[in-house]
């Protein structure tokens, strides 16, 4: 009996050993994501102060780099934000410019779905062979 019993707690230990390390990794994981939390909350908590204290002198004393190293990245996505506009507007631009265009009989903008121009009543297959001779006439 002796053997047996040595055997069967060797393996209690080792079910022990392994509940632990799960509960060990399962309280990591907490840890980690509790940080995460805070530290979320405090980017947070210190964008609203910064809202609040960039223009007061008193809270800016001992701290103007951080200040100026703020300001200078809001600056900074300002720009990329309005460069990221312009893009936008341009692809919106082309994206109607590729659906929409305008009848060479009488300037009325017409869509690509269109079956009849609505200006002059002239019929699409004539509108776009119309287009294609100036495409031709005038080379690019």
């Amino acid at each position: 009996m002796g053997f047996i019993d040595s055997v069967q707690s060797t393996f209690n230990r080792g079910v022990a050993a392994a509940g632990r390390t799960t509960d060990s990794v399962k309280l990591k994981a907490q840890m980690t994501d509790a940080l995460k939390r805070r530290q979320n909350l405090a980017a947070q908590l210190g964008a609203s102060l910064y809202e609040l204290t960039k223009s007061d002198p008193s809270f800016r004393a001992g701290r103007e780099t951080l200040y100026d190293g703020i300001a200078a990245i809001d600056a900074e996505r300002a720009q990329i934000q309005a460069e990221l506009d312009r893009i936008e507007r341009e692809s919106q631009a082309a994206q109607t410019a590729a659906t929409h265009f305008a009848c060479p009989f009488c300037g009325s903008q017409l869509g690509a779905g269109d079956v009849f121009c609505s200006g002059c009543g002239k019929p699409m297959s004539e509108i776009q062979a119309a287009i294609a001779a100036a495409q031709v006439q005038a080379p690019a």
